[in-house]
C-alpha cells in the first residue's frame, strides 16, 4: 500500500483554503481546527490531532510552501552530515513554512530513522515539527530553537541536543532531536558554499497539491581514498588513520572578519602520528 505523504494531506486541505480569508479574524489555532474538521471530520481530527497541524501548515504556507523532494542519496547525506557550529539565526528554509519528503518512501527511502516526511511552521514564537513514519505513525514536537552561534565539539548527534528544548518523553525526545537536527542541517546545506546538494525546480506537472516541487540531488561528495601509509615519521610514533565526516562550519570573512558564511567540508581521511600505548 502506498504511503501517505504530507503533500497528499495538503492536497485534501487545498480546496477548503479558498473559504478562509487571507487575514482571518479568529485566532489561527481555531481556524486551523475548523479547517481540519471541514477537510476530514471532527471524529477523524479527534483521533489524529496532527491533522490540525497539517491544516495549519497549509494555512500558513499557501503562498510560499514548496515541496523539497529528496533523492535517496541526498536524504542520507543530510542525515550523516555533522554540524560543527550552531547558527546564530535560522537558515533561510526555516524562516517560513517548509516541507521535506523522500522521493521514493515506498522503496525504503527515508530522511532519517523511519521518517520519510518532515515539515515545520512557526507561530507566536514557537516552531512546530511534524513527521510521518514508515510504520504508519505520525510525530509532532514543539520547538523553541536556541540560535546561540556556539561551536560544537561533537556535532549534533548527542543525548542532549543544543538545538531543541528537553522535556519530552524519552522516545519522543529522541525523534524531536533528530527532526530538529535534520531540519537545521538540511537548511544549511541548501545555502552553504561548497554544498554537495543540488536543488532544482521541478516540472509544473510534478507539482504536488498545487505546490511547486524542488528536486534535491547529491552531486558527488565521495570521500577521497586514504593515501598510502606515509614514510618514516617521528621516532616512537605510530601512523593512525583519522576519518573526518563531512561537516558544516561557520567561516568568518569580509572587512575585519565581520561577516560570516557557512561552508561544507567534505569527508576526508588522513594519517596522524601518535605515541603508542604502553
Amino acid at each position: 500500500m502506498r504511503l501517505t505523504m504530507i503533500s497528499d494531506l495538503l492536497a485534501k486541505v487545498a480546496p477548503h483554503l479558498d473559504r478562509v480569508p487571507s487575514r482571518p479574524a479568529d485566532d489561527l489555532q481555531s481556524v486551523a481546527a475548523e479547517l481540519a474538521a471541514s477537510t476530514w471530520s471532527r471524529r477523524m481530527v479527534e483521533d489524529a490531532p496532527i491533522l490540525i497541524d497539517v491544516a495549519m501548515l497549509g494555512l500558513l504556507g499557501r503562498r510560499q510552501l514548496a515541496v523539497h523532494q529528496l533523492r535517496g542519496a541526498a536524504a542520507r547525506h543530510a542525515s550523516l552530515t555533522d554540524l560543527h557550529s550552531l547558527p546564530d539565526a535560522p537558515p533561510a528554509l526555516l524562516r517560513q513554512p517548509w516541507l521535506l519528503e523522500a522521493r521514493h518512501p515506498d522503496e525504503g527511502d527515508r530522511l532519517f530513522g523511519d521518517t520519510f516526511a518532515l515539515a515545520g511552521y512557526s507561530l507566536d514564537g514557537t516552531s512546530y515539527l511534524l513527521g510521518l513514519l514508515g510504520n504508519g505513525a505520525a510525530a509532532f514536537a514543539p520547538w523553541r530553537p536556541r540560535w546561540t552561534g556556539e561551536d560544537l565539539d561533537e556535532g549534533t548527534h548527542q543525548e542532549r541536543s543544543p538545538l531543541i528544548d528537553e522535556g519530552h518523553a524519552f522516545g519522543h525526545a529522541a525523534w524531536a532531536r533528530e527532526a530538529a537536527r535534520y531540519a537545521v542541517v538540511f537548511g544549511l546545506l541548501a545555502e552553504a558554499e561548497g554544498t554537495p546538494l543540488r536543488i532544482g525546480e521541478g516540472r509544473q506537472r510534478d507539482a504536488r497539491a498545487g505546490l511547486p516541487v524542488r528536486n534535491v540531488y547529491l552531486d558527488g561528495a565521495v570521500a577521497p581514498p586514504l593515501e598510502s601509509l606515509p614514510g618514516a615519521g617521528p621516532a616512537e610514533r605510530d601512523a593512525v588513520a583519522r576519518q573526518v565526516r563531512g561537516h558544516l562550519k561557520r567561516q568568518r570573512h569580509g572587512p575585519g572578519m565581520s561577516l560570516t558564511r557557512w561552508i561544507y567540508v567534505s569527508q576526508y581521511a588522513a594519517w596522524r602520528w601518535v605515541r603508542p600505548e604502553s
